[in-house]
């Protein structure tokens, strides 16, 4: 035999060769967990780098700002202005928003007090989302074997259909 004679591609041919195809999945998935363990480490690592200069930055803004807050009022205290306009920015007081509550709780539109309320007053204002319970309606079907569905009274529900998936190959190394 030469040395440039084609080898044959490796074949799973029995259970020894079967093993060994199980054995390199195995080293895969340990050193597959390996790198992920590093990337978490490095990633906490810059994550932890990156929170402690943003930190540094906001603390350097919060003090600008706080500088800037008595003298900005003290400007616009007497005039009818909200803001002062520098040649790099505007700074100056907005309007707060507004906090809507019922009782102690911050209103929302689920609001249980709320949504009583409406219904009494004017129910145009409620919103009703209607939706099958697609699980438990399932439940009840029934599939024939030429795909088309059927409801329990035997009712075929038209242009439904179902198909089943290819089945799908899967490994499990034993650990």
């Amino acid at each position: 035999m030469t040395e440039n004679a084609e080898k044959k591609p490796f074949e799973v041919t029995d259970e020894a060769s079967a093993e060994w195809c199980l054995e390199k999945l195995e080293e895969n998935e340990k050193t597959r967990a390996l790198i992920d363990e590093q990337y978490k480490q490095m990633t906490a690592r810059y994550e932890k780098w990156r929170a402690d200069a943003l930190a540094e930055i906001d603390g350097s803004d919060a003090h600008l700002k706080g500088l800037l807050e008595p003298w900005v009022a003290e400007k616009i205290a007497d005039g009818k202005k909200k803001s002062v306009k520098l040649p790099s920015g505007r700074v100056g007081f907005r309007a707060g928003g507004e906090i809507w509550k019922m009782g102690d709780e911050k209103v929302e539109a689920t609001t249980p007090a709320l949504l009583a309320f409406v219904k009494q007053d004017d129910d145009s204002f409620v919103k009703v989302q209607e939706s099958v319970r697609w699980g438990d309606y399932k439940k009840t079907l029934n599939v024939m074997k030429d795909g088309r569905v059927a409801t329990s009274d035997g009712q075929i529900i038209e242009g439904m259909t179902v198909t089943q998936g290819a089945p799908s190959f899967y490994v499990e190394v034993a650990k």
